[in-house]
Parts: C-alpha cells; sequence; structure tokens
C-alpha cells in the first residue's frame, strides 16, 4: 500500500515537474519571439528615422540648391550682364576712331565679338538657372521656351503637347519643381538615353495637375538598385515629394523611358 502511495507521489512528481519544464520551455519561446519581434521593430523604426533623415537631407539641399541658383542667377544679370553691356556700349564709342586707326577697328571688332557671345553666354546660363520666363508667364510659357532652345542646340526634337486653355499653376513652388523635374528628365534623354524624340504633355485644372514624358532613347533596367539610386533620380524623387506628387517611372533596355506624375488637390 505504502509502495503504491510512493510510485502515484513518484509520477505526480514527475507530472509536475515536465509540465514546469514545458511551461517554461514555452514562456522562453514567448519571451524570444516578443525580443525577436522587438528587436525587428526598432529596426524597422531606425531604418525609416535614416531614410527620412537622408529626405530630409535631399530636400534641404534642394532648397539650399534653389536659393543659390537664383543669387548667381541675378548676380549675373545685374552685374556681369550689365558691365558686359557697359563695356560693349565702350567698345563701340571706341570703334568711331577705327577709320583713322585700322589697328583699332580690327581690335574693337574682335572684342565686340568677343563680349557680344559672351553676354549671349551669361543670359544663357541666368535663364537656365532662374527662368524668367517661369517667373513671369508660368510653367506652359517657361516649357515651349525650354523646346525651342534645346531644338536649336541639337538634333533632338521636342514635342510639347497642353490643353488649349491651360491653367495657370498658382503655386510657384509646384512650377519650379516641375520645370526642374523635366530638366533632369531632358538632361537624362540627351545625355545618357541618347533619344532622338522627346514627348511633354501637361494638363492641368483648378484642381490636378497631370504631366507625361517619354523618349525614345536607349532606356534602361529601372528595377536595378544601381539605377535607382541615380543622383538624377534622386531629384526626382525628392522634388516630387516635395510637392506631394504621385509619379511613375517606368524604362527597359531598347525601349526608351515613361514618366508620369500627378498631383490632386491644389
Amino acid at each position: 500500500m505504502e509502495s503504491s502511495f510512493q510510485e502515484n507521489t513518484f509520477i505526480l512528481i514527475m507530472v509536475i515537474g515536465i509540465l514546469i519544464m514545458l511551461a517554461l520551455a514555452l514562456a522562453f519561446i514567448i519571451f524570444a519571439n516578443f525580443s525577436q519581434k522587438k528587436i525587428l521593430v526598432e529596426q524597422m523604426r531606425n531604418r525609416e528615422m535614416a531614410y527620412r533623415h537622408q529626405e530630409a537631407l535631399l530636400h534641404s539641399t534642394i532648397l539650399v540648391q534653389e536659393k543659390e541658383r537664383k543669387r548667381i542667377a541675378r548676380e549675373l544679370h545685374d552685374e556681369i550682364g550689365s558691365k558686359l553691356n557697359v563695356i560693349f556700349l565702350n567698345m563701340h564709342r571706341l570703334k568711331k576712331y577705327g577709320p583713322e586707326y585700322p589697328e583699332i577697328e580690327t581690335i574693337t571688332s574682335e572684342v565686340n565679338s568677343i563680349i557680344d557671345k559672351t553676354i549671349n553666354v551669361t543670359r544663357r546660363i541666368s535663364h537656365n538657372l532662374l527662368p524668367p520666363t517661369l517667373e513671369d508667364f508660368g510653367l506652359t510659357e517657361a516649357i515651349k521656351e525650354l523646346q525651342y532652345s534645346i531644338q536649336q542646340a541639337g538634333d533632338i526634337k521636342i514635342e510639347f503637347e497642353t490643353i488649349e486653355k491651360v491653367q495657370r499653376i498658382e503655386d510657384k513652388t509646384i512650377e519650379l519643381n516641375l520645370y526642374r523635374i523635366l530638366q533632369e528628365l531632358i538632361h537624362n534623354s540627351i545625355n545618357h538615353g541618347k533619344a532622338s524624340n522627346i514627348f511633354i504633355s501637361l494638363k492641368t485644372t483648378p484642381s490636378e495637375i497631370h504631366l507625361t514624358y517619354e523618349d525614345d532613347g536607349i532606356g534602361f533596367d529601372n528595377l536595378q538598385i544601381e539605377n535607382q539610386k541615380g543622383l538624377g533620380l534622386k531629384n526626382i524623387e525628392s522634388r516630387a515629394q516635395m510637392i506631394k506628387a504621385d509619379y511613375q517611372l517606368s524604362s527597359k533596355p531598347a525601349k526608351g523611358m515613361i514618366f508620369k506624375l500627378n498631383k490632386n488637390e491644389l
């Protein structure tokens, strides 16, 4: 009787011990899973913070770039441009003595030619940095001016399509960022895509903006990480985020590139 009681007691102790061990193992598993989840959440939070920090730095860099471009453009126009014009006028005054001194006439003609070219280059650089047409007449006219200047300078055709009575975008920050995005896309099409034809479509309403850009260049695989990290594409992404616009970019080797941007709630 006593032996049977001892056996039952031993079995009970064994069962309790096993249950305790199972409970401890279960607690350890739960704790490990909780710790792993906590570590993953923390890693994701750190990555998100790092991404936001990089995004903020890029936004800040873009704002600084625009401020510096504005300053340089005004200095080129107001300081260098005006001084070149004064020199140009004085050279014309000096040229009056040319008939008496042939050497002076030759020298003044050469200098005038150089000054004239320098004035044109200065004006072009100033316009690229801060297009006066964009500030004075809006994005549509600025795109037309950009279209004309690029077609005059190279062997590339740009087709620009817009609605007959396009709605002027009131927010100049949005206009400027859209213009810079187009400049970046055109730069990529010419210098990297080796495109011959570019198509741009702009449609605006009081509440929406739809921008489409296509080229027939050599294209690239936009799914590859190294292509996604290009500074040009990062600038485009950052500018789209700054104006709270959605965009899609698709490209394949030998298939050109298509870029579409949409912004609602102006």
